[in-house]
């Protein structure tokens, strides 16, 4: 197994004079999490609204598909020593956000990690905000890549895969590229690692995604304390996610980990924001922090004006607002054996001199990237147009739009 050594270092920084309460937003309503024995979060429970919206459930969340994320109103946390919380996906893999009144004290852990790779010709289970990884080689169908952004590619015909990318690319023939910037704005986790196509081996799914937001302190109480957001072990893995906590003060061993579980894969993402630390040891990757919060204002959201792309009709039929790519089932969209395919982007806050593509991604054999064509609008709203190749009937494909800046 490979060790991962974290270099311990101290560091203690206060503001002089006092500083106004932090308000992260939460109302409460989903009260006080007490981990007191192993437990999982159903996110799957959360009741569908607007992420400033009073929990119905209590405890249950809600999922704000506009923000993509299963945000928690908790009025305090508290994950006691040797007791682990896991968590169940929601529906879309949206990441998890804890808006919380009070304090937040880990002395246990706290697991968002990928899921291993299969060897059933399934994808393997990423973490919450995190993706998939690819399928391995089958009797009859060819490997595929991971899904996200930094999805490891496919790495040719009787080739080994390739890992996710994040903060730092995979590697491998066709490796994950990197995504997403140091503040984790927005949040999102890591991408999955490209299938074996010289055996049944997948690749690991990307490690999840969480936000921690208290108006008070957080406190990781020991070295046994651990956050971890790590990618899925295969010959292929997953990249690491992302942890972020904002809160007045921090505190503790900030035991966070977001790596992939090998080489091969990228690290994820690690931000602390705060108006004061006392901080002793170091996170792995190692994270960037932010301090004091300027106007004592976190910024849990992107602002309003942030880009936004999203496919909006395929093959002149609707996609969903809120699409969940699934390689099962009835899909997204539903079309048959066709030939040439085209899809349109809509592009919000995205100047016309930037680059518009997508990555496309069967459920078998390799990915391609498109560059979309401008048809109309301006820098506040337009629409592209795509080409995609001809889809074979009963294949599916995850199609994910990036706008790249010059």
């Amino acid at each position: 197994m490979r060790m991962i050594y974290v270099t311990v270092l101290a560091l203690s920084v206060g503001l002089a004079g006092s500083v106004r309460a932090l308000d992260v937003g939460s109302d409460g309503t989903d009260g006080a999490l007490v981990v007191s024995v192993n437990d999982t979060l159903d996110l799957s429970l959360a009741t569908t609204g607007t992420w400033n919206d009073p929990s119905i459930g209590v405890g249950n969340g809600i999922y704000d598909p506009e923000k993509w994320a299963v945000v928690y109103h908790f009025t305090s946390v508290t994950i006691n020593a040797s007791k682990t919380l896991y968590f169940k996906n929601h529906p879309s893999g949206a990441p998890v956000v804890w808006l919380v009144q009070g304090n937040v004290t880990i002395s246990g852990t706290v697991k968002l990690n990928g899921g291993a790779a299969t060897s059933d010709l399934t994808f393997s289970v990423p973490g919450p905000g995190g993706f998939r990884g690819g399928r391995g080689y089958g009797a009859s169908t060819r490997a595929s890549a991971g899904l996200g952004p930094g999805g490891g590619g496919f790495g040719g015909i009787s080739q080994l895969g390739c890992g996710g990318g994040y903060a730092t690319p995979g590697t491998g023939i066709n490796p994950g590229a990197t995504y997403g910037n140091s503040r984790i704005l927005p949040l999102i986790g890591g991408s999955g690692g490209s299938g074996s196509d010289a055996s049944a081996t997948g690749g690991g799914a990307g490690g999840g995604a969480i936000l921690i937001a208290a108006n008070e302190t957080i406190t990781i109480l020991s070295v046994n304390s651990l956050i971890q957001a790590n990618g899925g072990g295969a010959a292929w893995f997953g990249s690491g996610g992302a942890i972020r906590l904002i809160a007045n003060h921090i505190e503790g061993y900030p035991m966070l980990y977001a790596i992939g579980t090998s080489s091969g894969s990228g690290l994820g993402r690690i931000r602390l924001e705060a108006n004061s630390t006392n901080l002793i040891g170091n996170s792995t990757p190692p994270y960037s922090l932010m301090m004091p919060l300027e106007n004592n204002v976190a910024d849990i959201w992107p602002p309003a004006d942030e880009p936004r792309l999203r496919v909006t009709t395929f093959n002149g039929l609707p996609v969903p607002a809120d699409p969940h790519s699934q390689f099962v089932g009835p899909g997204d969209v539903t079309i048959g054996d066709h030939g040439p395919v085209s899809a349109v982007l809509e592009a919000r806050c995205v100047p016309l001199n930037w680059s518009l593509t997508a990555r496309v991604v069967p459920r078998t054999g390799a990915e391609y990237l498109r560059t979309a064509t401008w048809v109309d609008g301006d820098s506040a709203l337009s629409h592209w147009t795509i080409a995609l190749d001809p889809l074979p009937d009963h294949e599916y494909v995850a199609i994910q739009a990036k706008a790249t800046k010059p």
